[in-house]
């Protein structure tokens, strides 16, 4: 990934919790503690979750934070879904303690607690961006009774969370304590969004302020966890456990090719591990999907959410039959 990427997600909002007034998902961030000295952001929206209705979960990157899925909160929760978009660890308004497992998979674990909190019974439809996606499938690897389906996002399975441009970042870092440094840092951002956008239109001056303020707010608590996260390593790898994913997983990307779209190695993984695996291409559209076509994306998740509710309503009768033996 280039140094401009790992710079947008330096400067993404650290502390995404409060969005402008004409913003549809204006909310209430609750913290939910879900080990000592961890605690995770989730913004509740929609209806109150009932149990065998199926439930929406937003993760997002490390970029953008929750401001980033507003879109698709927006129209979800005003189709009668429970949403819920949560901050994974050391990401948002999440905490970012040092010594944490940063790694995906113990990532989709803390996630998994807040959905057996938040929307127990409830078959979740899970979209994610980026590197998060492979939360995601980790989730639904590990409790397959409770994702009813996942979107990714431009995101394809990694194990690995940093690269040798991460360390170079890193060492950018000094930059964002002075002025000029943070003005640098500022234009580097903006055109890495262009980059990986193919319509740059959803850029207004309210989104990219959105995006990068308050910078100086918690600056090294961000570079330490995103320390972390490079040097985290997965005790169970993505390709171990895609084959035990049993719900549909779509794979969205835009027609435009970016620096951050995934490759077709990742592609391929996908496609001979998962049983339930389709590829959407969206048109006029980079890797910044959920900013430039948010409405495709929300029709792919109706899509899995009628699915989960047929798949929900056909193992009744089998339960049934089985409790009567």
């Amino acid at each position: 990934m280039p140094l401009a990427t790992y710079l947008l997600m330096v400067l993404s909002v650290t502390l995404s919790i409060v969005f402008p007034p004409t913003d549809p998902t204006v909310g209430r961030v609750d913290r939910r503690a879900v080990a000592p000295r961890e605690s995770l952001a989730v913004l509740a929206l929609g209806p109150p979750s009932v149990p065998g209705q199926p439930a929406i979960l937003l993760i997002p990157g490390p970029v953008g934070s929750m401001h980033s899925m507003r879109h698709l909160a927006a129209h979800m929760a005003s189709r009668g879904y429970a949403v819920r978009i949560v901050d994974p660890l050391g990401m948002g308004a999440s905490s970012r303690p040092d010594s944490a497992d940063y790694s995906l998979g113990q990532q989709a674990v803390r996630l998994l607690q807040v959905l057996r909190s938040d929307t127990p019974g409830a078959p979740v439809v899970i979209a994610a961006i980026g590197t998060s996606a492979t939360i995601a499938m980790h989730m639904a690897a590990i409790a397959p009774e409770q994702v009813g389906g996942v979107v990714s996002i431009a995101g394809g399975p990694v194990d690995q969370q940093g690269t040798k441009m991460l360390k170079l970042a890193l060492a950018v870092a000094p930059l964002l304590d002075n002025r000029l440094g943070r003005g640098l840092a500022r234009r580097r951002f903006i055109a890495s969004m262009k980059a990986q956008s193919a319509n740059t239109a959803w850029m207004t001056d309210s989104v990219v302020q959105a995006y990068v303020n308050p910078l100086e707010r918690d600056l090294r608590g961000v570079f330490r966890s995103l320390r972390a996260m490079a040097g985290a390593s997965e005790r169970i790898s993505i390709a171990t456990r895609l084959p035990l994913v049993a719900a549909p997983v779509r794979l969205l990307l835009g027609d435009t090719p970016t620096p951050s779209s995934p490759t077709l190695v990742q592609i391929d993984m996908l496609r001979r591990s998962v049983r339930l695996f389709a590829v959407d291409t969206i048109r006029h559209a980079g890797t910044m999907l959920h900013e430039e076509q948010p409405e495709a994306i929300v029709d792919i998740m109706e899509q899995l959410v009628r699915a989960a509710k047929v798949r929900r309503t056909q193992a009744v009768p089998a339960q049934l039959e089985l409790e009567l033996e």
